[in-house]
């Protein structure tokens, strides 16, 4: 029986039949990923045969916790990485392409053992592979369907038995690590979603009141809190990578005034800020740092529930030729925070930087044993005296950058917004953090643009062509990347890609680092915009990319 082609002049209705059956199919295909990713185990599905040898065949599709499993990035998965790319070595890629080769000769299944190649760590995982070939009615090799779990290991000889146990016990702390990296990520993106509208609506505002300074102030000061929000959860994003941030030179001036401000907002102690002059600049994480300030003011104000005063300082340090413990001769900068609070008790001292210890009820201990790692990282060291019911004080010394001698003036246009940027053309946002859509809408219409919104690819994909056929294509596009529901933001802008390679697509997310801009500014988008923005950022944005590479 065959099938007679579809006549070039179809009729209305059976091509609104068909779209109808495409969407059905979409509809249907975001349910079966959802399915997916609710399996525990990680499910991959390869091409039949592999389109270059070296790598193995190519993953068509992986769920969830196959990407949590190998450490991939969660919103791109393992898709186009190679069979051999996932594996630990050529003994391992050659015992699976035997299974899958056993599964097409035995009637479809197979299973294996072989290591799994973390991408975030250099461990491999061993794990079980479960190998079903899938055929058509003909017979036909259609892919291959793998499921990986992490292998059990084998019941221990009773003659020895505690290297299997030492030995499940790593894979199961590697696991867990996979896991947290994967669970901070996405806890990190969500946050970065919750802060959007609320970062661009205020750095909107401020520029509106300026009229008002008390109450730009105030506002400032609120900003001033988000920005260091968003500090972190960019650091939580890296951390999670596995990328390590470079340590770089940070203005301690600035940095005490608005983590002082900040820490101590609403509190019933003053905090007086004294720096050298000529201060030099410190070499360090500058969101680390100030971190571990914000933490050691806090404390400070919580051992003086009755009020009253503490001092931080910041003061150039020289280290002699001999060296000071942990730290190399050269020049240092010294931060001091010196409370007048209940003080710590001499059998306590030694213990404050040790795991799990804490002094308070509620306490969990984390906190000075985080600083002490993050100052050891930075190449520092912090050290403490105290002398009970008579003060605290908090000594973090930190080598200096190179050549730094002078630290610029004080000012609260620091942490100013990014002013706006009016402008001309149209704008196209793919997003579905419906308040933020809405609110970006609102401000680049407020600054002349003409703005198109949806809040998934599809759409999205069918906007810009009926724009494109027009003749009057968006002048940019705004592409968040992890969209609910069908096709991501990287399928998306591929789409659109194709149909016009002069697209400018402008990446947006709340989970893309500085690190790996680069990977998607290679995949054809024009710019990064990380969120949260600001509505300046974005209003700069959009006007630096409508005004490049115009169309002949």
């Amino acid at each position: 029986m065959t099938t007679a082609p579809l006549a070039s002049n179809s009729s209305p209705a059976s091509v609104a039949e068909m779209e109808q059956s495409l969407e059905q199919l979409k509809v249907a295909n975001y349910y079966l990923r959802v399915a997916l990713d609710q399996v525990t185990d990680g499910v991959v599905i390869v091409e039949s045969e592999p389109s270059d040898p070296k790598c193995g065949p190519k993953v068509l599709f992986s769920n969830a916790a196959a990407a949590m499993l190998a450490g991939a990035d969660p919103e791109t998965g393992l898709r186009g990485l190679g069979l051999n790319d996932l594996v630990a070595g050529d003994k391992d890629a050659t015992t699976l392409q035997a299974s899958l080769q056993q599964a097409v000769q035995n009637g479809g299944c197979h299973e294996c053992e072989c290591a799994l190649q973390s991408l975030r760590t250099q461990a491999p995982i061993p794990c079980k592979w479960r190998v079903r070939a899938v055929f058509n009615s003909l017979r036909k090799l259609l892919n291959f369907t793998i499921l990986i779990s992490p292998a059990q290991p084998n019941a221990p000889a009773k003659a020895d038995p505690k290297p299997a146990v030492e030995d499940l016990d790593a894979q199961s702390v590697q696991l867990r690590k996979e896991n947290l990296a994967a669970l901070a990520q996405g806890i990190a993106h969500d946050v970065n979603n919750l802060l959007g509208p609320v970062t661009v609506r205020l750095s909107a505002l401020i520029q509106q009141v300026q009229e008002h300074p008390a109450l730009a102030h105030e506002l400032q000061a609120v900003f001033a809190g988000l920005k260091r929000a968003k500090q972190f959860t960019s650091q939580v994003v890296t951390a999670s990578k596995a990328v390590p941030r470079k340590h770089e030179p940070t203005d301690l001036s600035a940095l005490m005034r608005d983590t002082v401000e900040f820490a101590g907002a609403g509190s019933n102690v003053h905090v007086c800020v004294r720096q050298d002059d000529n201060l030099r600049l410190a070499l360090a994480d500058p969101v680390k740092l100030s971190q571990v300030l914000q933490n050691l003011v806090m404390n400070g104000i919580q051992a003086m529930p009755r009020g009253g005063y503490m001092d931080v300082e910041a003061h150039n340090h020289m280290v002699g030729g001999t060296g000071d413990g942990r730290l190399k001769p050269g020049p240092h900068v010294l931060l001091v925070v010196r409370d007048r609070g209940c003080g710590i008790a001499r059998e306590n001292l030694g213990r404050l930087f040790r795991e799990s210890f804490t002094t308070k009820a509620d306490g969990n201990g984390i906190g000075l044993t985080t600083c002490k790692r993050f100052i050891d990282e930075m190449g520092g060291e912090i050290r403490v005296t105290s002398t009970p019911n008579v003060g605290t004080e908090f000594r973090v010394y930190l080598p200096a950058a190179e050549g730094s001698g002078s630290t610029k003036p004080l000012s609260p246009a620091d942490a100013a917004p990014v002013p706006l940027k009016h402008g001309k053309g149209k704008v196209l946002i793919v997003d579905d953090e419906d308040d933020l859509r809405k609110v970006a809408n609102m401000i680049l219409t407020r600054c002349g643009y003409e703005v198109v919104q949806c809040d998934n690819g599809q759409d999205a994909v069918k906007i810009y062509q009926s724009l494109f056929r027009t003749g009057t294509p968006p002048d940019v596009v705004l592409m968040d990347l992890t969209l609910r529901g069908g096709m991501n933001g990287t399928e998306t802008a591929a789409e659109i890609l194709h149909l016009d390679p002069e697209a400018r697509i402008v990446c947006t997310s709340g989970s893309v680092t500085q690190e790996v801009q680069m990977v998607f500014l290679e995949r054809g988008f024009v710019g990064v915009l990380p969120k949260p923005y600001e509505a300046g950022e974005l209003t700069q944005t959009v006007h630096r990319v409508a005004t490049m590479m115009k169309r002949n």
